[in-house]
């Protein structure tokens, strides 16, 4: 499948997301870090391509931190095919 389309300030806009550690997460120890945020880094600074044992692998991350957010809150695509999209598809 081709990478994830994702337009970040409409999706924070229509998520009502203000604070960036809501998605941009720090991590010490295994211990979440509730003030701080990542938004500084990209997701791959963390998160290696393969799994490793301090953290999910980088797709893994991707994954378990979207997907898990919309299941929870339960609004929002959970399906490969929502995200996933060939170009000229809506």
């Amino acid at each position: 499948r081709p990478s994830a389309s994702f337009q970040h300030d409409t999706h924070n806009e229509n998520a009502e997301i203000e604070e960036c550690n809501e998605c941009h997460h720090v991590y010490e120890d295994g211990v979440l870090q509730e003030d701080e945020s990542s938004e500084d880094l990209t997701c791959s600074e963390c998160h290696e391509f393969k799994s490793s044992t301090k953290q999910p692998a980088l797709m893994k991350a991707y994954h378990q931190n979207c997907k898990g957010c919309h299941i929870q809150k339960k609004i929002g695509p959970i399906m490969c095919g929502e995200c996933h999209r060939k170009e000229g598809t809506t």
